[in-house]
């Protein structure tokens, strides 16, 4: 028997359906009207007749005006909308949906939404593993028990057991810098303003990233850098992005299951290094007079399919910023951290006359970074990748692709003009201790396979 519609007065008084109009009123979908439709349409089909199937061509005639009967497999237009509409869900209850009571989402292979309560919650209290194992109410925040330390037991080779106040210390300083910088972008936001129209700017953004894709920005992961450190080796991205991740490797170092709990939850969440902000700036701004819709999304949220399209603006190397192992077999200049000797490199895989095959950071004397435009795989988007040797130097390959200055010198080595389709490429710079600016120092054409 087919399931009875719903009456319109359940419908009205839903907290669902107030959840997508707050939704639809965001910041992510107030200025694409044609996600908001698609996002009205499949909820009001989740929310009327949740058992009823629906699909890709249906999705197409009603939403994008498709005729009955198209061909799905040559017409993507539905799968590539909702793949941003299930991108920027994400992005919304990362952001302006942080305190939502309900989370929606769109599963992959449906397009009828889901809607699923946040978090397990009690009296409005988060709950914590007790040491029976059991759920046991807890402060909202980690400082409430700062003023009572325990006894921590972490097994590190270097250094079997810290003290309490070290460890939280350690962790309060890691969500005081993720509040901060996220506090700081948002301010940025807010004040945006137009970029003056520049020749070679233009000309490098409009072709990489006007391309009718969706562009993100993944920026550094602080948290992922301090776990690194202690754990003495890089995090792999299969690692990284594995639904264990923190708890599987914070579980041998932390034996207190309540302090296991904090760092674990503040480790997962991921956190904007303090380095990235002048970038994101930037990139505000560039992403206002150019509009290009960039859109800012933690590298713990990062889906980076082969199916999708899009562009990607990766911030930091691979110790701070795992998706960037996607692209370095492509790359000549590589990121390389030695934990016996804790220093960081540069390494030439290939070197030409008058490069050096490792450049190091000594002393603080000359630091080095690097910018590379590459292909995705599959031909579905650019990325971007912005790095430097230390987490400071990130600020050389930021100016690079900002200022218009620096951008003509790019233009300049690799013997183009704005009349010239600019190629796939990675650029090496160097800043010596008395420069003001970073110059380049090496380059590579990239071959599109």
């Amino acid at each position: 028997m087919a399931e009875v519609e719903k009456p319109l007065v359940e419908l009205l008084n839903d907290p669902r359906r107030a959840l997508v109009n707050r939704i639809t009123a965001s910041e992510s979908f107030a200025k694409s009207p044609r996600l908001r439709e698609l996002l009205v349409y499949l909820a009001q089909c989740a929310l009327r007749e949740p058992h009823s199937p629906l699909t890709e061509q249906q999705v197409g005639v009603a939403v994008f005006n498709r005729p009955s009967g198209y061909d799905t497999s040559s017409d993507t237009v539905v799968r590539v909308q909702a793949s941003e509409v299930r991108k920027r869900l994400k992005y919304y209850f990362l952001s302006e949906g942080r305190n939502e009571p309900l989370v929606m989402e769109l599963p992959r292979g449906s397009y009828l939404p889901i809607f699923n309560p946040r978090g397990p919650l009690e009296g409005g209290r988060e709950q914590a593993p007790g040491s029976n194992g059991q759920l046991v109410p807890v402060a909202p925040s980690a400082t409430a028990i700062v003023g009572h330390p325990q006894k921590v037991e972490i097994l590190h080779p270097a250094q079997k057991a810290r003290s309490l106040s070290q460890l939280l210390l350690a962790a309060l300083l890691v969500i005081a810098v993720a509040a901060c910088t996220w506090l700081a972008y948002q301010n940025v936001q807010l004040r945006k303003g137009s970029a003056k129209p520049t020749p070679f700017l233009n000309h490098f953004w409009t072709q990489f990233f006007q391309n009718e894709r969706p562009t993100v920005v993944v920026p550094s992961d602080f948290n992922l850098i301090v776990i690194s450190d202690v754990l003495g080796r890089n995090v792999p991205l299969k690692e990284y992005t594995s639904h264990d991740y923190p708890k599987s490797l914070i579980d041998p170092l932390i034996k207190d299951q309540k302090i296991n709990y904090f760092v674990s939850k503040a480790a997962s969440q991921g956190a904007i290094t303090p380095n990235d902000g002048p970038i994101l700036h930037s990139l505000s701004f560039l992403s206002e007079h150019y509009q290009i819709p960039f859109r800012v999304i933690s590298p713990r949220q990062v889906q980076m399919d082969s199916d999708d399209p899009g562009n990607f603006i990766l911030l930091g190397h691979e110790r701070a910023n795992p998706w960037v192992a996607m692209f370095e077999d492509r790359l000549n200049f590589r990121h390389r951290y030695d934990d016996s000797i804790r220093k960081a490199s540069i390494v030439n895989t290939s070197p030409q006359p008058g490069e050096k095959p490792v450049y190091t950071f000594e002393n603080h004397q000359e630091t080095y970074a690097l910018v590379a435009c590459v292909p995705r795989p599959g031909g579905k988007g650019n990325a971007l990748l912005l790095f430097g040797i230390s987490l400071a130097s990130i600020d050389g390959a930021g100016r690079l692709v900002t200022d218009e200055t620096a951008m003509a010198r790019l233009y300049s080595h690799l013997g183009i003009g704005i009349s010239d389709r600019i190629p796939y490429f990675e650029v090496l710079l160097e800043k010596k201790p008395s420069a003001r600016n970073y110059e380049i120092i090496a380059y590579r054409i990239i071959k599109n396979p």
